[in-house]
């Protein structure tokens, strides 16, 4: 029996790279996408995977990979897009080039990503986005990215009122920091999820029945407790 088909964008690095591990570990083929070649062909090597080297915020790549899948010969269970980028950046002067790459790969991405996907999957199959708790809220620094993950969650909603007949399911996972090269930076909170435990929550969504529907998921490491994190904890009053 072939093994499942999990399709990874964004999974050079963080969360994504994560993901392809954990669910190869879990018996998935995985099927990996990035625009950064060297990373992406060594973790597909090290997984047993495969890959296509991509810009998912440009159409042609988001069709190409769609057709590397295509071959692959079977539906992906999981599509997770889990590309994003993040140059925080104050509103008075805001460079129009930075507004527009976190857009493009944000949210562009994840639409062209899921568009050209759909055609592919079946009834069972699962879309995850990975989010922030950004999207909810707007903070100093973060105006286009809080609005290019707000515009994401708003899109998967959309995705899933149109395709929940079709049974595939949607999910946004909203993501509190987590400790990723994107994240490595002064005045970040020391309160930080592992990218392995947001892998551990995208495997687990590949366990659900495929009647249930599970699209919003708040998460964030704890602040408080014998669950805090060791560093955090010292460093809280």
């Amino acid at each position: 029996m072939p093994k499942p088909l999990a399709v990874i964008a964004g999974a050079s690095s963080g969360i994504g790279a994560a993901a392809a591990r954990k669910l190869a570990a879990e018996g998935f083929h995985v099927h990996v996408a990035a625009r950064r070649a060297e990373p992406l062909r060594e973790l597909a090597d090290a997984i047993g995977g495969s890959c296509t080297v991509a810009d998912l915020s440009s159409e042609a790549d988001a069709q190409r990979l769609a057709a590397d899948v295509a071959q692959l010969g079977r539906a992906p269970k999981l599509a997770i897009y889990a590309a994003g980028v993040l140059e925080p950046t104050q509103i008075a002067g805001h460079p129009l080039d930075v507004w527009e790459r976190t857009i493009a790969v944000n949210l562009t991405g994840g639409f062209l990503f899921a568009r050209e996907l759909l055609p592919l999957l079946t009834a069972g199959s699962r879309i995850v986005f990975t989010s922030s708790v950004s999207a909810r809220k707007g903070a100093r620094g973060l105006a286009a990215y809080s609005a290019s993950k707000s515009g994401l969650d708003r899109f998967a909603e959309a995705l899933q009122a149109e395709h929940e007949r079709d049974g595939i399911g949607v999910h946004v996972l909203a993501l509190g920091p987590v400790a990723t090269p994107m994240l490595d930076r002064p005045g970040v909170s020391p309160f930080q999820l592992d990218a392995d435990e947001v892998a551990d929550v995208i495997a687990y969504l590949a366990t659900l029945p495929p009647g249930v529907v599970m699209r919003d998921l708040q998460i964030r490491a704890a602040t408080k407790g014998p669950f805090a994190r060791d560093a955090a904890r010292a460093e809280a009053p």
